[in-house]
């Protein structure tokens, strides 16, 4: 039986976390169809080549992302049509508007939401170039075949724009799960914290460096590259912080004694957060609703007050102090993501809903 042919678009410019959701999507349907990719990233690119999926590489058009969406919106047509691709899969805001194209051809049109629309946070008069991209997703959304979202969090939001038959909630997931690796079992405070994600304001890291400020023999290492991270390496000034721009974390993930998200939102389900997690490290996240998801309302990990940087700095030293919670923390979050967070729980909702 002939294999379906799929078209993964993928127009973000930077690496982060729906680009490892589409490496790790790809990974688990290539068996069962044969992929083709549409991106602007040329490492993404070569991560899905590695993979067997045919790529088109077109440019990012940094200093006018627009021009990306519009070329993307000229060429989907040809490469559906020249490789005769039955389901068009998009992710993102702008990107949306591609279920347009992906329709009127015919095609099975499936969206991917990592998180809410956001068109609320933003005024079309102030902040006209966050304000519309999110508009366009809510209101292209309701032209998709099937809407998947990553998180219970994300699918509340999205059911009430596309009918619930037409949406599939699929939380995110660790394509490998190395084998559990006990942490320091003496009771020496810790000393190394990790925080990995995008350099951008709503991801609350200017939150951590504030809880962090004062604290002796504690150690921050950040990996991630954004827009704001001038102005936290200035906010970081004398601190014992080490930005490492983007990075593969995983030496990062063993070395390190707590790993901390301190979004303020919104997000969809944060991949570094279950990867930590499966790495046995014990975690400090803000109580997002997906936080409070993703941790069994924090027995799997401990949960803050989301923009609460003081209650952040004593859920943090607790956490410092007692190498028995960090323990208890680090073996909870583990079996948390085997649990409900693996490749297989994920594999069987994607075959089904992609009709492979």
């Amino acid at each position: 039986m002939k294999k379906k042919k799929i078209l993964i678009v993928a127009l973000g410019g930077v690496m982060g976390g729906v680009e490892h959701y589409i490496e790790a999507l790809s990974d688990l349907l290539r068996e069962r169809a044969t992929l083709v990719s549409l991106c602007v990233l040329p490492e993404l690119a070569q991560h899905l080549s590695n993979l067997g999926v045919k790529v088109f590489l077109i440019p990012a058009f940094p200093r006018l992302r627009a021009l990306r969406f519009l070329l993307a919106f000229g060429l989907l047509p040809i490469i559906v049509l020249r490789e005769q691709v039955q389901i068009v899969l998009v992710n993102g805001f702008l990107e949306s508007a591609l279920l347009i194209p992906a329709r009127l051809l015919g095609r099975v049109a499936v969206y991917i939401r990592h998180g809410p629309f956001e068109d609320d946070l933003y005024k079309w008069h102030k902040n006209p170039a966050r304000y519309f991209p999110r508009l366009i997703a809510r209101l292209c959304a309701r032209l998709a075949s099937h809407v998947i979202c990553v998180s219970e969090a994300a699918g509340k939001v999205v059911r009430d724009v596309v009918p619930a038959e037409r949406t599939t909630v699929i939380p995110n997931w660790v394509s490998r799960i190395p084998p559990y690796r006990a942490r320091s079992r003496d009771s020496s405070p810790a000393r190394h914290v990790l925080y990995s994600g995008r350099l951008e304001r709503y991801k609350g890291l200017y939150l951590l460096l504030e809880a962090l400020r004062g604290v002796s023999n504690v150690s921050l290492t950040v990996l991630g590259e954004g827009s704001y991270r001038k102005e936290l390496e200035q906010l970081s000034a004398g601190m014992d912080v080490r930005f490492e721009g983007f990075q593969s974390p995983e030496k990062y993930y063993a070395e390190a004694d707590i790993f901390v998200m301190p979004s303020v939102g919104p997000e969809g389900l944060p991949m570094v957060s279950i990867e930590a997690m499966a790495h046995g490290l014990p975690c400090l996240f803000s109580d997002l609703e997906v936080h409070q998801e993703i941790t069994a309302a924090g027995t799997a990990g401990m949960l803050f007050r989301s923009g609460d940087a003081e209650d952040l700095k004593r859920k943090l030293l607790t956490l410092i102090e007692e190498a028995p919670l960090r323990s208890a923390y680090s073996l909870a979050a583990y079996r948390r993501v085997g649990e409900a967070y693996n490749a297989e729980a994920a594999r069987k909702p994607y075959l089904t809903a992609f009709g492979l």
